[in-house]
């Protein structure tokens, strides 16, 4: 069994900041987590409705935008996804490794 990392997730919405932790064995599969993580919260963003949801599942799964690590810097990446509704500017964190 490999071992659980944290990561933490900052989400730019519409105007709004929103974060959320998830636990997992890498990037991929935390990214799968933070999706249910998010459908979870999706009363608490303001704007995000099924539509959005939706779309958001299906640019994940088709890998239609993939995170990106930044430049000289470990472990953080970056994600970018356009919707009708808006803009998801998502920041990823391997916050530690449990």
């Amino acid at each position: 069994m490999e071992k659980l990392e944290l990561y933490t997730y900052i989400l730019e919405f519409r105007g709004g900041t929103y974060s959320t932790q998830v636990y997992a064995e890498n990037l991929s599969i935390s990214i799968e987590k933070w999706l249910e993580k998010l459908i979870e919260e999706k009363n608490e963003i303001k704007y995000l409705g099924n539509t959005t949801i939706i779309n958001l599942k299906s640019q994940i799964k088709n890998k239609q935008e993939s995170p990106t690590s930044l430049k000289g810097l470990k472990n953080i990446w970056y994600f970018r996804l356009n919707f009708k509704q808006g803009v998801f500017s998502v920041n990823i964190i391997k916050t530690s490794t449990v």
